[in-house]
């Protein structure tokens, strides 16, 4: 049987369990690891006495095979099998082994238990599960088997940490790393300590597996700079079997690595994690030669909105390579630039672009998409609008590329059996009034325009959407993520939701902007910490780093780190005003490599941080001035290379909102 069999094995035996309500008395069958084969009852049943042994408190007392918790107040045994073959139709006997229990007695620091179990001559296997409170109740402490040949007369069952093979339960986890930092560019190694324990607190030891292993993975590493090593195994995650110690973090001195996140977790009935910090310290090197494309919203809005573009060397008040000026007559809203080049950009027919009433966007909404190095008035060389054989209309407040190079939007359309607002995929080329390859949504809560604040795709093709979607008894705050596979279902569930919960994720309706994922595909939500009194409101600007992960239910758990960004600040006290059009976007992010960037539009400025750094961190780039044509930047896109080369990566850009009925701004 597989790992993975066996921990998937042991999760459904343990849920059974807990809706059992702890499996008072004796269980009705077999607890976990029973033999397979045919079951039926065995022929004969005779008596087999049993003798527990719970280990005292102490550590080395407890280093033996097979995992027994010293705090064991009772334990359920049961014949499994016979010679090979399972049989069924055996009660199971439960043992009571608390302290002072009727048939148990003190020898040195252990505590020595008996009973009498049903067995069956020959070669025999009991299931066994240990719990923290008598009569079978309480937390599973540990599960597992013991063997024994027993006689024709009767036999004896030795269930002590020396003979049984019982795996243990992990309740909570500690993580610690030492050194917790190094040098940038200077190899080093540092020590890890992964500590469980199971539901009483007492740590779990001895050579025995954990029920479920743990998984223990490297997030935030772009650069591929740290390895995980424990015996024979070395990788960017690693799975525990069972406790281990000797386990290594190295980094190899890679000058462009980011600070990661070391990251424990265990599945099953609950779900149970860690995380560690190595923080990097010296100066990161200045982001990689590329292109950095800034939308600036101006003065109207984002009608006659521009489109400046910078050398990635760019720096304080940089004069732009280009400026592109776009409608004086839509509003314009989102940037992103394809594999060859073209930039995309994403216009509302109005301030709102949908309709208050239907939540569904307007017909005059368009996608212009321009030749690489445009720039003047150039015009577009294709321009993308709705479609009324599918009635599609388009919502371009945020764009994307799939893996594919499929352009990725928001929407409403007919197409896959979807009945109004979607996110929208469009084959490569698509223009005029161009059909929609899919269209997928959320059966509940569903997309409702204009509500979303974000929208980011992962190297899989996983959707990451943050922002409020639309539910009966109101708005729904957070980031929510489909899987790739429901690109065309349109009552598709939620894989993975991060909820705006001020006390645990640390992220507030009306104050939480875009969302963007680093190259290792942890999770950046761009939010402002609000200070000052009503008439003397401050904003500062934060990312707030989430564990990557498109798939993992309800996630409401704070974040890995958060990074204050220095420099994204305004005392205007618009900055957190409905009435000001920069407010929704202050800040917004985009992630390039081991670079975070931020627009910063009322400090008309874009900024670059490492984006692997922690609490309050200086920017390594700035560019503002009068030279720069910066005026409100609200979007940004980074590509590889300068002037008119091949954009990429494309699936790392930014999204952002416009107030609306759903937004809190509005």
């Amino acid at each position: 049987m597989t790992i993975r069999a066996r921990a998937l094995l042991a999760a459904a035996a343990l849920a059974a369990l807990a809706a059992c309500g702890g499996g008072f008395g004796t269980p009705d069958g077999p607890v976990v690891n029973s033999p397979g084969g045919p079951t039926s009852p065995p022929p004969r049943l005779v008596n087999v006495r049993v003798h527990v042994t719970i280990p005292g408190g102490g550590r080395a007392e407890r280093v033996r095979p097979g995992y027994v918790s010293p705090n064991t107040d009772s334990l359920v045994i049961q014949l499994a099998s016979v010679d090979g073959h399972g049989v069924s139709g055996v009660n199971a006997t439960t043992i009571e082994t608390r302290a002072h229990a009727r048939d148990c007695g003190q020898q040195g620091s252990e505590r020595v238990c008996t009973a009498t179990a049903l067995g069956s001559p020959g070669d025999d296997v009991f299931s066994v599960t240990t719990y923290a409170g008598s009569n079978a109740t309480g937390p599973v402490l540990s599960v597992g088997t013991v063997a024994a040949k027993i006689a024709s007369g009767n036999g004896s069952v030795q269930i002590s940490d020396l003979t049984l093979t019982l795996d243990g339960v992990i309740a909570s986890l500690h993580l610690s790393l030492s050194p917790n930092a190094g040098k940038r560019g200077k190899p080093m190694t540092a020590s890890v300590s992964l500590t469980p324990f199971d539901a009483t607190g007492a740590q779990i030891v001895g050579p025995s597996n954990f029920i479920s292993p743990i998984a223990l993975t490297i997030q935030g590493d772009a650069a591929h700079a740290f390895r995980l090593r424990a015996g024979r195994e070395s990788g960017a995650s690693l799975s525990i079997l069972k406790p281990t110690s000797g386990i290594t973090l190295a980094y190899d001195g890679n000058r462009q690595a980011s600070s990661i996140t070391l990251q424990a977790s265990v599945d099953g009935p609950s779900s149970v994690g860690a995380h560690a910090h190595f923080a990097l310290h010296g100066k990161q090197p200045p982001p990689p030669i590329g292109t950095i494309y800034a939308l600036n919203l101006g003065s109207k809005n984002g009608a006659g909105a521009t489109v400046t573009e910078y050398d990635g060397k760019a720096n304080g008040n940089a004069a732009p390579e280009r400026t592109l000026q776009l409608s004086s007559k839509l509003y314009a809203r989102s940037i992103a630039v394809d594999s060859s080049g073209n930039l995309y950009v994403g216009f509302f027919d109005n301030q709102f672009g949908f309709s208050s009433q239907t939540g569904e966007p307007d017909t005059g909404n368009v996608v212009e998409i321009y030749a690489p190095g445009a720039s003047g008035n150039d015009p577009p060389t294709a321009v993308l609008t709705a479609d009324g054989k599918t009635q599609t209309t388009i919502f371009p407040l945020f764009m994307s590329f799939d893996p594919a190079g499929d352009l990725v939007t928001y929407g409403a359309t007919t197409v896959d059996g979807n009945t109004g607002d979607a996110v929208l995929t469009y084959v490569p080329g698509s223009k005029g009034a161009a059909a929609p390859l899919h269209g997928f949504d959320f059966a509940n809560p569903v997309i409702r325009y204009g509500g979303p604040t974000g929208l980011a795709l992962d190297t899989a093709g996983n959707f990451y959407v943050n922002g409020a979607l639309h539910a009966p008894l109101g708005p729904d705050y957070g980031l929510f993520t489909a899987l790739a596979s429901d690109a065309g279902n349109p009552q598709t569930n939620q894989a993975r939701t991060i909820p705006w919960n001020p006390s645990t994720t640390d992220l507030t309706p009306g104050l939480t902007t875009n969302v963007a994922l680093d190259s290792s595909a942890e999770i950046f939500i761009a939010n402002t910490l609000r200070g000052g009194g009503s008439s003397s409101t401050t904003c500062q600007g934060r990312a707030n780093v989430y564990a990557a992960g498109a798939s993992g239910g309800v996630t409401n758990v704070p974040p890995l780190r958060i990074l204050s960004l220095d420099g994204v600040f305004s005392s205007n006290p618009l900055c957190d005003s409905p009435r000001d059009p920069r407010a929704p976007f202050f800040p917004t992010i985009a992630l390039y490599g081991t670079t975070l960037f931020a627009a910063d539009d009322f400090n008309d400025a874009i900024d670059a941080y490492p984006a692997g750094a922690s609490g309050s961190v200086k920017a390594t780039l700035t560019i503002t001035g009068s030279a720069t044509q910066l005026k409100a930047p609200i979007a940004l896109f980074i590509t590889k290379l300068s002037g008119r080369a091949m954009a990429g990566p494309v699936h790392h850009q930014l999204m952002h909102s416009t107030p609306n009925e759903d937004n809190p701004h509005e």
